[in-house]
């Protein structure tokens, strides 16, 4: 009983580190590109009709079984931007697609952004 709790208490100090750090809320004007070049891929998708004022799109999965008009829209939350998406049955698992999609289009713009040096000024 007492190795017990002595493992415990050696373990207690490392629960910090398993903690995820607080994220900020990412706004709608920064995942809208990562949307449009999602969208962007012929191989996956047709797009009928795409409005960036608004931060919607309109499209159809190529290759679905049962193709239909689908919609992406982003709406500013609180809590961040609200990726809103109504796709019909198309035969697959076509609304998890697209949400990876975006999100690893997303990952590659932000390291893209990070990748790229400052200019902090002229060389001297």
């Amino acid at each position: 009983m007492a190795r017990s709790w002595l493992v415990l208490l050696l373990f207690i100090p490392t629960i910090p580190a398993f903690a995820g750090s607080p994220k900020a809320p990412t706004p709608c004007s920064e995942l809208w590109p990562a949307v449009k070049a999602t969208l962007s891929n012929g191989k996956n998708y047709i797009v009928v009709a795409m409005d960036s004022e608004e931060m919607k799109a309109n499209f159809v999965v190529k290759g679905a079984l049962y193709p239909q008009l689908n919609l992406v829209q982003l709406k500013d939350k609180k809590k961040g931007c609200d990726l809103d998406l109504r796709i019909g049955f198309t035969g697959a698992d076509d609304e998890g697609a697209f949400r990876t999609r975006v999100h690893r289009a997303f990952k590659r713009m932000n390291a893209a952004k990070v990748s790229v040096p400052s200019n902090t000024g002229p060389a001297q």
